[in-house]
């Protein structure tokens, strides 16, 4: 078995990493054999598997095979690994004519060469460990052919997949297999923490709406019809919208901007040129030289603008790049977190040597690049809320962060619509996911008053559980389960993870957190957590269930001055319309107070 040691050779991993690979080990250790890495672009998933690469090595002696699926980051990863492994022999699989796959401690191959079908590129390499790259990828036929070959479902190959998309990827069985694709999740950093950590850069959004309608646009393997989407999208009225909003809010920042096919790349860079801006466009049909060529003039600062069909995404790093504008609309979380990841990395000697969180975010905030600004274009106008049941989520900047999608930040960063949300009542927040909202709806009073006349379970818990669960984040719901029996504030938190496996969590001010797995589906997942409910605090459900007699009792005098105590001001008061959210709103407000 291998060690939990993380000291690598040439780099210090930053604490997370470091944490991130003992967690990998750790999973190693108890025999899990397919786990997944979730870290937001620019914390370093390249550092941390080539640690794991080196550690592997040494502590075992075998060899690893290194998946991606783009040249950028077969180079990367092999620049990567030699520097932090110098002992190590590794190469491209493409050098393969020349080097014999058997002798490398370390082979990078691409998936769209060992991912053939029928492909012998393999048959001399037994890695004793597969590590993907974009894992994000795993479900497509090409990388279940390199698992099979490698033997990761038949416990010959310890597999870790690397992700940067927190939401929940395709992890089902494939083509029959009994198994899932990764086991569980070994290790998540979220974008929230890294930002707030001071590893990466503020966020600050903009929404630019325009009337385009894409209800016509043929949807393909979970995303829009690539020529639909950019016959419907390329247009000179949204094209100039964009370029306006840009001009003034973005005039002198480096900027990416992400289009729907080749045509209308050309057609935005032509127009950027027309107004005085320098600007290229990149894209996959191109010579390597002529890419090249480009991409260096973007890198040098040459060129200012960029526009790109899917080239400026994975492995793509531009560090001072301090805007990125989304002409490309997309239904998959993946593409967009890799799209706004390409302006998340703060400017080189920023906070390297800076071990205290507030010295790297004051390092940032002073530094030439404080913030990525993203101007998000929105078509079909200002999207409309429809109910649970129906309603689609489409990737937006506020919800890359765990925040409501339809908020619209309004200029405000990240972190200062972190700072206002965290200070909202639990129910608050659930009450932010069933509606269309702008930063100043985030104000505490205002989301009070309009919180606390609607306190019913979402549309996918009333019909699965009796108890009166609230939604108060992405795949995160609460039960408030009152006081007794010794314990008080007793809580029961049910989170779903990037495979979607449910995690259940109950916790009271006398008794640390207990965790539960309740599988992965979210019916089965309520009926597990509500049974383990049942059995940590038997005889609850009076104070548990949605439907309860008293919860629709008028307010008593009594929580009206207990909450007037707790300083719940007049205008909250006056719109509680029962007992049930009054005694709802103590128990969350006794838990924050520690009474």
């Amino acid at each position: 078995m291998l060690s939990d040691r993380s000291v690598v050779d040439s780099v210090i991993l930053r604490p997370y990493q470091a944490k991130a690979l003992g967690r990998i080990l750790a999973c190693q250790d108890r025999g899990v054999r397919r786990a997944l890495v979730v870290m937001p672009t620019g914390t370093g998933k390249t550092t941390l598997f080539s640690a794991l690469a080196g550690e592997f090595h040494r502590q075992s002696g075998g060899s690893c095979l290194v998946l991606a699926h783009r040249r950028e980051l077969l180079t990367q990863a092999a620049h990567r690994i030699r520097q932090q492994n110098p002992q190590l022999k590794v190469a491209i699989e493409s050098d393969l004519g020349r080097l014999r796959a058997d002798e490398q401690d370390v082979l990078i191959g691409s998936v769209q060469s060992l991912g053939r079908p029928g492909t012998r590129r393999l048959d001399l390499l037994r890695p004793g460990c597969l590590i993907i790259d974009e894992a994000h990828h795993g479900a497509a036929e090409s990388y279940q052919n390199v698992m099979k070959a490698v033997g990761a479902y038949e416990d010959r190959c310890f597999t870790i997949g690397v992700t940067a998309t927190p939401h929940r990827m395709d992890n089902r069985p494939l083509h029959g297999e009994e198994e899932a694709i990764f086991q569980e999740v070994a290790f998540t950093y979220t974008l929230t923490e890294a930002i707030k950590d001071g590893w990466l850069a503020d966020l600050k959004g903009f929404r630019v709406a325009t009337g385009i309608d894409l209800s016509k646009v043929r949807v393909v393997r979970g995303d829009y019809s690539a020529k639909q989407l950019q016959d419907a999208t390329n247009t000179e009225a949204r094209n100039n919208v964009a370029l306006e909003n840009w001009l003034r809010i973005a005039r002198d920042r480096k900027t990416i901007v992400f289009c729907t096919g080749v045509a209308h790349a050309n057609t935005v860079a032509e127009l950027f040129r027309h107004h005085g801006i320098s600007a290229e466009a990149v894209n996959g049909e191109m010579e390597a030289s002529q890419r090249e060529g480009i991409m260096r003039r973007f890198l040098s600062g040459r060129t200012q603008v960029l526009t790109n069909v899917e080239i400026a995404t994975e492995g793509f790093d531009v560090p001072d790049a301090g805007c990125v504008l989304l002409l490309r609309p997309t239904k998959s979380w993946a593409l967009f977190c890799q799209m706004i990841g390409r302006g998340l990395r703060v400017l080189p000697n920023t906070i390297e040597g800076l071990a205290d969180t507030d010295a790297r975010l004051s390092a940032i905030r002073a530094s030439d690049k404080p913030d990525c600004i993203v101007i998000d274009v929105v078509d079909n106008g200002k999207r409309v809320r429809m109910p649970s049941a129906e309603k689609e989520e489409i990737p937006s900047v506020a919800g890359i962060v765990g925040l409501p999608e339809d908020l619209d930040l309004e200029g405000h960063t990240i972190l200062e619509a972190l700072q206002k949300w965290e200070k909202l009542d639990p129910r608050a927040q659930a009450h932010m996911f069933r509606r269309n909202v702008n930063f100043d709806d985030l104000d505490e009073t205002l989301v009070a008053v309009d919180l606390l006349a609607e306190l019913t379970p979402p549309d996918e818990v009333s019909s699965v559980s009796q108890n009166a669960w609230m939604k108060i984040g992405d795949g995160r719901y609460l039960l408030v389960v009152g006081s007794g029996q010794g314990e008080h504030h007793r809580m029961a938190l049910l989170e779903e993870d990037a495979l979607g496996f449910c995690h259940l969590s109950l916790s009271s001010s006398e008794r640390g957190a207990t965790e539960f797995e309740c599988g992965r589906e979210l019916p089965l997942a309520f009926k597990r957590a509500d049974g383990h409910v049942r059995e940590r605090w038997p005889f609850t459900r009076g104070f548990t269930l949605a439907q309860n007699r008293w919860r629709n009792a008028p307010v008593t005098t009594e929580q009206k001055i207990e909450l007037e105590a707790m300083g719940v001001n007049a205008s909250t008061l006056s719109v509680l319309d029962n007992a049930g959210q009054a005694w709802t709103l103590l128990e969350l407000r006794r838990k924050e107070l520690g009474k």
